[in-house]
């Protein structure tokens, strides 16, 4: 671009401090300037940083410290003699010095920080992990009061499935979304959570609620960062959807809160969000990871808008634990009965799943026979944790009831040449090649089974899908297993199948077709197994029922197991 282009352009960016100077266009003119390593416009970006620094800094302490200070000499004295634990989740990358300044900002306004904990995912492959790694050991001596500061390392997953992860691991009453571009101003945000919690309690004996804290900070009835009680969370087993690339992750869960009427504000209570779009912070590495183009939030607002139903589904979830909140104290007491088997059926699970690995088959036997009497399962080769007795159980579904099925066939030879030219697990270990809404590393050397599995929605769009290739190397026989649900079905695509492999499904005995599918309830127990020469390779993933949510339950501890 010419001289005098540029300069067009970085007075636009100025501009963009004022706020009626913001619109669409600016962050393109922003994106192309970031790509632009050739062009001799990098100046632009790090001459404009210099004006956002400057402005962030002057914010700090003319509006932001002095409101602290305010709102601590105004905070009463007390607190709540047993308060609320709660648990901040926050998804971090190549941000050291902003995470630093987060949790000193939690530090600094909480009324009881002992009762906090921070939670935060860092990718294996952020450029400053050592920094990171470098922050959390000395955390306990800089921010001492702090309940419990904790920094999980793992793949790439994307902030939604992290956000996830971490709430699997959360041990407080409610999970706060949080950010390292989030700055805690107002002194004592902790104790009028208390205060709101307790005082909805009061009107919802069920606990299902979603808040945000809210000091007329956004414009219109703007909202942002979802607090939500345990109660909500373990209804649905996830924080956050993962099938969206970044955006409305936080529109989900607010819908979800208003179409039950159970959205709340915690009012007066301000939480700085130093977000680029208002210029309150750098355009770095980080947003140029995440929000690239325009085009990719309209691609997740318009699959915002398509998945209607199955947010309607989620919120239908919730609505039935609040129903069951309303009803009679032993209908309550036979919920906590729920609870307590589903902590049992976990428990025999992992018993019987150790005594098959050991090949102790006859005291597995025994076990889940055990557990049949006591009332937790009506069949011992049927163990799904997630147990629903309403719904029938079948070891052999019609493939041609399903769709996907002749999607599946008419691309089997591109998918078996592709399979055979990919390195394959010397070991003979399930690949997985989609978890936590993304595909994995393993899957970039399949493309065109990547591709056709993209074609199927039902396979991907629900928390805790996954997509595992099994290849069987002769001789082998695998312990037998249960998958962790029965409102689902396993597809099992025979991608090669040569003689003497083949698999038991509950009580029945068989083999994949090559090229077709095995559809089967989730929740029986199967056992595969190969004595020929050639391995045999089948592709694995789960489906809802016919009639069911797209959308899986299954709580995030589960979806490990979920490929079994």
């Amino acid at each position: 671009m010419s001289p005098r282009g540029n300069a067009r352009d970085f007075g636009r960016l100025l501009l963009g401090h004022f706020r009626r100077c913001r619109d669409g266009k600016l962050q393109d003119v922003v994106t192309e300037a970031l790509r632009d390593d050739e062009g001799g416009r990098a100046w632009m970006i790090g001459a404009l940083n210099s004006t956002i620094r400057f402005r962030r800094e002057l914010a700090y302490a003319l509006r932001l410290e002095p409101r602290r200070l305010r709102t601590k000499l105004a905070f009463p004295a007390a607190v709540p003699a047993r308060p609320r634990p709660l648990s901040l989740l926050c998804p971090t990358r190549n941000r050291v010095d902003g995470l630093a300044e987060f949790l000193r900002s939690v530090q600094r306004t909480a009324a009881a920080p002992g009762r906090i904990e921070v939670l935060c995912y860092v990718d294996e492959d952020d450029p400053a992990l050592p920094g990171y790694r470098e922050l959390f050991g000395g955390v306990r001596q800089r921010r001492g009061p702090l309940g419990r500061c904790a920094l999980r390392v793992g793949p790439p997953i994307g902030v939604a499935a992290a956000w996830n992860r971490l709430a699997a691991e959360a041990t407080g009453e409610f999970l706060l979304m949080a950010n390292d571009d989030q700055l805690y101003v107002d002194h004592g945000w902790d104790a009028a959570l208390d205060r709101r919690a307790g005082e909805l309690a009061a009107l919802h004996e069920d606990s299902v609620l979603c808040l945000y804290f809210d000091a007329a900070q956004y414009p219109g009835d703007g909202r942002d960062f979802p607090i939500v009680s345990r109660a909500w969370y373990e209804t649905l087993g996830y924080f956050v959807p993962t099938i969206f690339q970044q955006w409305e992750v936080e529109q989900w869960v607010f819908d979800l809160a208003e179409r039950l009427g159970r959205l709340y504000p915690v009012s007066g209570i301000f939480v700085e969000h130093r977000h680029y779009q208002d210029y309150k912070a750098p355009f770095d590495e980080t947003y140029q990871r995440h929000r690239m183009t325009r085009e990719k939030s309209f691609a997740d607002h318009a699959l915002f808008l398509r998945t209607g139903r199955e947010r309607a589904a989620e919120a239908a979830k919730l609505a039935a634990r609040i129903a069951r909140g309303r009803q009679s104290a032993p209908e309550t007491g036979a919920r906590v009965g729920e609870e307590a088997a589903v902590r049992a059926r976990r428990h025999y699970r992992a018993l019987i799943d150790e005594l098959h690995a050991d090949g102790q088959r006859e005291a597995a036997m025994e076990c889940a026979e055990l557990a049949v009497r006591q009332g937790l399962w009506s069949s011992p080769l049927h163990r799904p944790v997630e147990y629903r007795r309403d719904l029938p159980v079948r070891a052999d579904h019609d493939a041609a009831d399903f769709w996907f099925t002749a999607h599946l066939a008419g691309r089997h030879e591109a998918i078996a040449a592709e399979v055979r030219a990919a390195p394959a697990d010397p070991a003979g270990a399930p690949v997985l090649l989609y978890r936590d809404g993304a595909w994995t590393a393993a899957a970039a050397a399949l493309p065109i089974t990547a591709g056709v599995l993209d074609g199927i929605p039902e396979a991907l769009v629900f928390p805790g899908a996954t997509v595992e290739l099994w290849q069987l190397r002769p001789p082998v026989r695998l312990p037998p297993s249960c998958g962790p649900s029965n409102a689902f079905l396993r597809v099992e695509f025979g991608i090669a199948v040569p003689a003497e492999s083949g698999i038991r499904i509950g009580g029945k005995t068989g083999s994949w077709p090559e090229g077709g599918c095995l559809i089967f309830d989730d929740g029986l127990e199967r056992e595969r197994w190969h004595r020929g020469a050639e391995p045999a390779v089948v592709l694995s993933f789960r489906v809802p029922r016919p009639g069911q949510s797209a959308s899986d339950s299954t709580s995030a501890g589960h979806a490990v197991e979920a490929g079994r």
